[in-house]
Order: C-alpha cells, then structure tokens, then sequence
C-alpha cells in the first residue's frame, strides 16, 4: 500500500464487530456486516522518523493504515464513514473489491476542544477508483506523487497525512482546473496554512462548476465565471513559487 516501508508493516485482522458500535442504527449494522468481508490494520506510521503533533488541536502520534475488503466497491463511502468516526488518529483506508479495484479514504480530524477524548472530522475525502492490476491515470499519479517516498512535507505527522491527502482529491478531480496537474509539483506542500487554503480554494471550484451547470441567467455565469477566474490566478500564483 503506497509503498510504505516494511518497518511499519503491522498485518493485524479485526473482528467485524469492533467497528460496529453502539450509535450504529440496527440497519446500519446489518449492513456493514453484508458488505464488510474483511478489515486488516496494514501498516502503522508510529516513533519519531517522521515527528508527532500534540498541540491543542492535534494529538497525532500515529497515522493508522487499514485495508477493508468489500463486497462491492460501492459502498466504500458508506463504510469508510463509519469507521473514521470511530478510530480516533490519523487513518488511511484502502478499499478493495473482487474486480480488483481500489479507492482511498482519508480524513482530516482534530480534537473536541471542548472534549480532547473525542475528535471532530474537518473533511474526508475518498479517490476515485483506481484499478489494482493494469496503470490507469488515477493508480499512475498515485505513484508519482502520493506514495510514501513522494510526500515531501515532514515536519509532523499532520502535515504528512494531509498532503497525502489533498494530493488525492486533485488527482481525482482532475477537471476542476486546466493547470491542476501542476499543483502537485508546486511549493505549497511545504506549509501547511497554505496547503489547507489551496483545498478549501479547490472545494470551492467544484461547487462553483457544479452551481454553474444549474446557471439560468447570463448574470450568474457572469458572477460564477469572475469567481472562478480569480481562484484560477490563486492558482497560478502557488505554481509561479516553484
């Protein structure tokens, strides 16, 4: 999985009932226990290579990769849902399939400044599907930039995961900007401020082009168009650092 080295190699299986919690609805449960064949914990990010965050906010001391077989890739989001609500750290899920394709989950959390026992989820994002025996676009800019040797932000473990995984949602939303490919390669992997505004810019390119498809006026594909073209010179402006 992502070429994470054999140090952090952990092959642990779970029991399906130890992600089927007491807040699930008896529906929920029954078909987590239909669609969930198998969940393994892969490999585990632990020790100082690549430094802690304890703060206020953050408690990552350990970034956990799962590997969840499913009946159908379908319902990775479903499932993927549910367990990230339940694991407290950093985690990666790989979801896999008998066609022998795969999607990534992550999750963004930080603690309940209210509760530091519980976490709150800032976003989660899922890949789209890649396949698992043949390169396709998807599987091949994984490779060249997601996989753990790529990442080049490793200051703390935070900064690490989101790079993972903000670099997934532009490879997987490939069509948000002509020059989007050119991200992955830019400066703005360094620091993690920016690295957060550059997601919350993307996100809001998707919904600007989605807001544009329902456009009836000339007025509103005027406000959506001048949006946008400011947040394509943003852009522009990460890739100049270079």
């Amino acid at each position: 999985m992502l070429s994470i080295p054999g140090k952090y190699e952990i092959n642990k299986e779970f029991a399906l009932k130890t992600f089927i919690s007491a807040d699930l609805t008896p529906k929920e449960k029954k078909r987590f226990r239909e669609v969930v064949e198998a969940v393994q914990l892969s490999y585990q990010i632990a020790g100082e290579d690549i430094p802690s965050l304890v703060n206020e906010e953050y408690d990552c001391q350990v970034i956990l990769f799962f590997s969840v077989q499913l009946t159908v890739l379908k319902n990775a989001i479903f499932i993927g849902n549910i367990i990230q609500r339940l694991v407290k750290p950093l985690c990666l899920i790989r979801f896999y399939d008998y066609t022998n394709h795969e999607i990534y989950c992550f999750c963004h959390k930080r603690l309940n400044l209210q509760d530091r026992t519980q976490i709150v989820i800032e976003d989660t994002v899922y890949s789209a599907p890649a396949s698992m025996q043949f390169r396709d676009e998807i599987n091949t800019l994984i490779h060249e930039y997601i996989e753990f040797d790529r990442i080049q932000n490793r200051g703390n473990k935070l900064d690490f995961y989101l790079e993972m995984m903000i670099k997934t949602y532009i490879t997987s939303n490939l069509n948000l900007w002509s020059g989007v490919r050119q991200l992955l390669v830019s400066r703005v992997w360094y620091n993690r401020p920016d690295m957060l505004k550059l997601y919350s810019q993307l996100k809001r390119v998707a919904q600007l082009k989605k807001e544009q498809k329902s456009a009836r006026t000339v007025a509103q594909n005027a406000q959506i168009n001048g949006e946008l073209k400011r947040l394509y010179s943003e852009f522009a402006k990460y890739i100049e650092c270079v």
